[in-house]
């Protein structure tokens, strides 16, 4: 048998390799210890295949310098991240075997469609399993308040969007003031999840604190924005029992945190925009309503101002033919009266002598009776005016413009204005 050094066997092996691999081979695989040397600047990584409970193949990989520069910058520009550790990639290689260092891969150029793919295949799953457990759109379902002013903030402390987020809120310019409380959490790397979820429950138990949750990140690149198409972050967000904002602050893709979540913003700074946006239009609708009751005030006083006069005409009309009948029946009686007196003198002095008497006491009492009427229809006219009625210390109580008489169709948060004497009232209903 003829004996071979390593050296001479070891270049057997390569000339076996390039002699049965002598093409660029397209392979997927995992990317696993990706690491850039810092003098030479070449990238080195390990590949594996894996099955559901183990790796089933693996091989070390090289990208040189001059291309590496190249395929990292096309691959973060297209996926909207650089590469690394656990993404599933289609690479192009060919066989490098050297007789000092052993066996790699040479990594020449990366599919970065085939990752998009993944990423969206990931996302699809994650969806139609939170679809087929009824928590998609179940956070969509909750009433978002008409003046979110109480916010709990999901979000780094030390994050752009959250500065960005708080200036914008604070220094809105119709001055308008709101609540804050931040719940700090990671936004990236792999204690998202736990971090996002945990601050959630912590939402959750404190929810009477708080109108509304949101969720928001820095804006820039969007290195690690991939962690929000989380499962546990996506369930989380779903039973959320108050209304939840992402601001996760990117334009191309939907996460399966805005998919859970009510509102979905492309930035921090959209989101404080979008909450003082619900404070304008219900003061908006406030004033306008405002507008509206007065306006309503003014034809009903008008209107009644208008009874009290005719009445007060009718009046007027009924009180002047009485007594020009009363004047005629009058005069007519005086008339008859003296003839009569000329004929019953003799016969009856003393009666005569009563008439006048009697013609007065009665007169009188018939005025008094008719002065009482009077009286009595003056008293009515006055009863009628609202502005009487409201000075005595009764009040007109209006909801959405129209005055209540009863209780039903109000509920426990329902706004009502008082019209008292003078000025009004708006009031909450707790009961």
């Amino acid at each position: 048998m003829e004996t071979l050094t390593l050296k001479e066997f070891l270049e057997t092996v390569k000339a076996g390799l390039e002699s049965s691999f002598p093409l660029h081979y397209w392979v997927t695989a995992e990317i696993s210890g990706l690491r850039i040397n810092p003098n030479s600047k070449h990238c080195y990584l390990d590949l594996v295949e894996k099955n559901e409970h183990a790796v089933v193949a693996k091989s070390g990989g090289v990208i040189w310098k001059g291309r590496f520069e190249y395929i990292n910058k096309k691959f973060a520009e297209s996926t909207g991240q650089e590469l690394k550790d656990g993404l599933k990639v289609l690479l192009l290689i060919n066989i490098l075997f050297h007789e000092l260092y052993g066996f790699k891969l040479n990594i020449d150029d990366i599919d970065p469609s085939y990752t998009l793919g993944e990423f969206a295949l990931h996302r699809k799953k994650i969806l139609e399993r939170l679809e087929k457990e009824g928590l998609l759109g179940k956070n969509r379902m909750l009433s978002f308040p008409e003046v979110p002013q109480r916010i709990a903030i999901i979000s780094s402390p030390s994050a752009a969007g959250y500065e960005d987020f708080i200036n914008t809120l604070s220094l809105n310019k119709y001055g308008y003031t709101f609540s804050t409380r931040l719940f700090p959490a990671f936004m990236q790397g792999e204690q998202t999840e736990k971090s996002v979820v945990d601050a959630i429950s912590e939402c959750v138990d404190r929810r009477k604190e708080f109108d509304v949750v949101i969720i928001i990140r820095g804006g820039g690149d969007q290195v690690d924005l991939h962690g929000f198409d989380n499962y546990a972050i996506g369930k989380a967000i779903s039973l959320c029992p108050l209304p939840v904002i992402t601001g996760i602050g990117h334009r191309r893709d939907e996460s399966v945190a805005d998919f859970a979540a009510h509102t979905r913003m492309i930035s921090p700074t959209a989101v404080a925009e979008f909450i003082i946006s619900r404070t304008r239009d219900f003061e908006d609708r406030l004033d306008k309503a405002g507008t509206r009751l007065e306006s309503r005030m003014k034809q009903e006083l008008s209107a009644q101002n208008s009874l009290v006069e005719t009445a007060g005409k009718h009046l007027s009309i009924f009180t002047g033919f009485f007594l020009r009948n009363q004047g005629k029946r009058f005069s007519e009686t005086g008339v008859n009266f003296r003839n009569g007196v000329s004929k019953r003198i003799a016969y009856n002095e003393f009666r005569l002598q009563q008439v006048p008497l009697n013609l007065m006491r009665n007169s009188l009492s018939l005025m008094k009776n008719r002065l009482s009427d009077l009286d009595r229809h003056r008293e009515k006219i006055e009863l009628m005016n609202p502005a009487r009625l409201l000075e005595k210390g009764y009040s007109l109580t209006y909801k959405n413009g129209s005055i209540l008489k009863n209780t039903d169709g109000i509920s426990p948060g329902d706004s009502i204005e008082t019209r008292l004497h003078r000025g009004k009232t708006v009031s909450t209903v707790t009961e």
